[in-house]
């Protein structure tokens, strides 16, 4: 079956969050015929849905005499009540794109909620025909005045039903709410306050149904995320939601969090309050709705049958499980098994109820001990960029996102709300906390070489706080917004009189791209690796223009791939909902399908571009200025435990960004980077092993560059064969190298090294012995 032209799964939710006039009545076959008023394809469709399930092989006989052991087949109604939206504000609804389908919300809810029951027909072939009691006012001050109404109607209805036993026949109600205003979204004490009202006040009404309606599985709906969407995509079905004034900035981040949050607050409360510990009742939260993709050109028009098999499918998953996107388009089917017959309650999902309190951050700290000896800067302060020791460097900075803001770094596992908190301090290229031994950073790596380096950020905050100094990255950017943050950045710098702009030497670290990827297959184009190069170029641009004495690393982007074990491991406990909402291009493709063979593919290239625009060396035009490629992320393994799952101690609550452990290591393997030569860095780092920091030597004295890192006379041996005799020769004729062990030369000034590692044009430096670099 498919709906007219241009309807889509999003224009029909809306039509069911429309509010109709007149006073409400309940809907059902046994008041009105409803069949007859519904369109004839409706019903064919219902009749020809392919259902997957055996319920024959279940071998169910008994009903059930608890609602935690509840079997579709012990269904004999199902029902809906709620307040669906807000009305227009104009009062009028013009839609064309509709003019097949009532724009009566009663209508709709009587389509999805006989899909519903055409489901449950299948288990139980005498189940009655649906109940449906949508709301006549969606104002926000008359909503729950509304619900109640409906409330009162619906228990009467059942009540007055001839065909329901109403003491002994099981009720599977729906109850659709919508949170308007939206505050759950907003991170404040004042919108949590909202929040709890809100909670409470709903509370009352599933109290009601409590004490008048025995034998009911009732599920929870909330729909505000509908209603958002249909704003942001102007349908026109629906006024967006009022949004609260929040006293911070609704980031992508927060927002994934909020909700989360939002969710595990109904679960929690719904858990363990009384609704869970009868035998005749039960309700339970359908989160579904959080996770419906807004409807594109492209996609197939839906029918009632997605919203009822969203609701089929969560019922048959347990309690924290119910993460799924679900697919309009494929509409997978989710059956009872064996093991498992019943629709799934708190009780018998064994849900274990969070701690929804406010827990004492933990800062969360991993040091190294530092070992170097030569921790002298150079003789004079270098002229050239290809000279430069780490005792040279004066001020460091970064750009980037969440990752390089230090999001999570410092919450204490288990508390995903603190993930929103930005530990600038704990930051692995940029941040200041403590010192080496007690907090691993590259700042606090090169404080031990020149303890007066300026820039690093430390504590807590956003990038516009002066907590963050010179690090000003931004959480939730993309590589568009690095022009931005490069502009920023040098403003501060110039602005800043504590450092001298022009004579000091400065450390600036460059890392973003994976919230690109994370959204690339959302618009091929847009995050082209051609447009993802074109963004870095320009921000570098800036930088290369406007910034003297300046080592800027150019991380490359992190190999994303590995996210998607955290979030198939259901043994790892991650909050899957967070992850699905933050990275949906990485996680929500098949391991075999095009689209993730292509995210691989476009992983890769962001890469190899970002190498491409290094090595031209467009940013090596002048001696005081260059960028070098640091591609330790280039090939990620995730860490595992000893027993081989996913270490998500590795990772912040959010299971998406770095814990302080990984903030610490990343730091390390950095700087190895910035000493190893140029073509021989290492580009794959494991984080298990903990490494020791790399010091700079007689062969790795300066900060690595194109120039300075010999690659052109330099070379590795790829001889296997490399053990010495079994005993010392008593002939020079059978001699193998691995013998020898003095050398010597004679010789002029060639063989003495003159110049070997002089500059262009420096002559004062001919007369320097690089014995070193001698070939000899």
């Amino acid at each position: 079956m498919e709906l007219p032209p241009g309807v889509s799964l999003m224009g029909l939710l809306l039509l069911l969050l429309l509010v109709g006039q007149g006073p409400s009545k309940i809907h059902s076959a046994s008041i009105e015929n409803k069949l007859t008023q519904q369109p004839q394809e409706v019903l064919q469709a219902l009749k020809n849905f392919a259902f997957p399930c055996k319920p024959k092989k279940l071998g169910l006989s008994k009903p059930s005499k608890s609602v935690h052991s509840l079997t579709p087949s012990d269904i004999k109604l199902v029902a809906a009540i709620g307040n669906l939206g807000t009305p227009p504000a104009s009062g009028k609804v013009t839609v064309k794109k509709t003019q097949s389908i009532k724009n009566e919300p009663q209508h709709v809810c009587m389509e999805a909620m006989t899909a519903l029951s055409d489901i449950i027909r299948h288990f139980n072939p005498s189940v009655l025909m649906p109940t449906c009691s949508p709301g006549k006012s969606g104002a926000a001050h008359n909503m729950v005045e509304d619900l109640w109404m409906q409330a009162k109607q619906l228990v009467r209805h059942l009540k007055e039903n001839p065909q329901l036993d109403f003491k002994k026949d099981w009720k599977l109600i729906t109850v659709f709410f919508s949170n308007t205003s939206q505050c759950h979204l907003c991170p404040s004490t004042q919108q949590k306050r909202h929040l709890i009202r809100s909670m409470e006040k709903m509370c009352e009404i599933l109290d009601y149904l409590h004490q008048e309606v025995p034998k009911a599985f009732v599920n929870l709906v909330d729909l505000s995320e509908v209603l958002a969407m249909s704003h942001q995509h102007q349908t026109g079905l629906s006024p967006a939601p009022e949004l609260c004034n929040c006293s911070e900035e609704t980031t992508k981040l927060s927002k994934a969090v909020m909700q989360w949050s939002y969710q595990e607050a109904w679960e929690g409360l719904l858990a363990s309050i009384k609704f869970n510990k009868h035998e005749s009742f039960t309700v339970v939260f359908q989160p579904f709705f959080y996770e419906v993709e807004p409807p594109s050109e492209r996609s197939t028009p839906q029918d009632p049958r997605t919203l009822a098999l969203g609701i089929w499918n969560n019922m048959m998953k347990p309690v924290g499980h119910k993460d799924e996107l679900i697919d309009a388009v494929e509409r997978k089917t989710n059956c009872p098994s064996q093991e498992s017959p019943y629709l799934f309650t708190y009780r018998n999902s064994n849900y274990q109820t969070k701690q929804l309190k406010p827990v004492a951050k933990l800062q969360v700290r991993e040091g190294t001990e530092f070992s170097c000896s030569d921790k002298k800067p150079s003789n004079t302060v270098p002229t050239t960029v290809h000279r430069l020791r780490p005792a040279d460097i004066k001020v460091i900075a970064a750009m980037g996102d969440s990752l390089t803001a230090g999001n999570g770094a410092g919450s204490k596992p288990g508390n995903v709300v603190d993930v929103l908190t930005q530990y600038r301090g704990l930051s692995w290229s940029v941040g200041g906390d403590e010192n080496i031994r007690t907090v691993t950073t590259l700042a606090n790596i090169l404080r031990e070489f020149n303890p007066s380096l300026k820039g690093f950020s430390v504590g807590i905050g956003k990038e516009n706080t002066a907590e963050a100094s010179f690090n000003q990255a931004v959480a939730g950017a993309k590589a568009e917004g690095l022009v931005t943050q490069a502009q920023r950045l040098v403003s501060l710098m110039k602005a800043d009189p504590t450092i001298n702009f022009q004579e000091d030497w400065k450390i600036i670290t460059v890392f973003i791209g994976g919230n690109d990827l994370c959204a690339s297959c959302n618009d091929l184009v847009h995050y082209s690796p051609q447009n993802f190069t074109d963004n870095i170029r320009k921000a570098l641009d800036i930088l290369h223009a406007e910034v003297p004495r300046a080592f800027v690393n150019m991380v490359e982007v992190i190999e994303i791939i590995g996210l998607r074990e955290l979030y198939k491991e259901t043994q790892v406990n991650c909050p899957r909902l967070i992850l699905r909402n933050l990275c949906p291009c990485v996680l929500k493709f098949e391991d075999d399908s095009a689209e993730f063979a292509a995210l691989v593919e476009r992983n890769r290239e962001y890469q190899k571009r970002t190498e491409e625009l290094i090595n031209s060396r467009r940013y090596d035009t002048r001696d005081d200025f260059t960028v070098v490629l640091q591609p330790f992320f280039e090939n990620v393994a995730v860490p595992r435990t000893p027993e081989g799952l996913p270490d998500n101690s590795f990772f912040a609550p959010d299971c998406f960004h770095f814990s302080g452990k990984t903030h610490a290591r990343s730091a390390v393997a950095l700087w190895r980077n910035m000493l190893e030569p140029v073509g021989h860095k290492t580009r794959q780092y494991d984080f298990e092993n903990k490494i020791p920091i790399l010091c700079p030597n007689q062969t790795l004295q300066f900060l690595s560059t194109y120039k300075n890192s010999n690659q052109d006379y330099g070379t590795w041996t790829l001889c296997k064969d490399r053990a010495p005799s079994a005993s010392p020769p008593t002939s020079v004729h059978a001699l193998r190298p691995a013998d020898i062990k003095v050398v010597a030369a004679l010789g002029d000034s060639l063989t003495a090294g003159n110049g070997i590692g002089s500059q262009e044009g420096d002559l004062s430096d001919i007369s320097t012995q690089y014995r070193g670099l001698s070939y000899g």
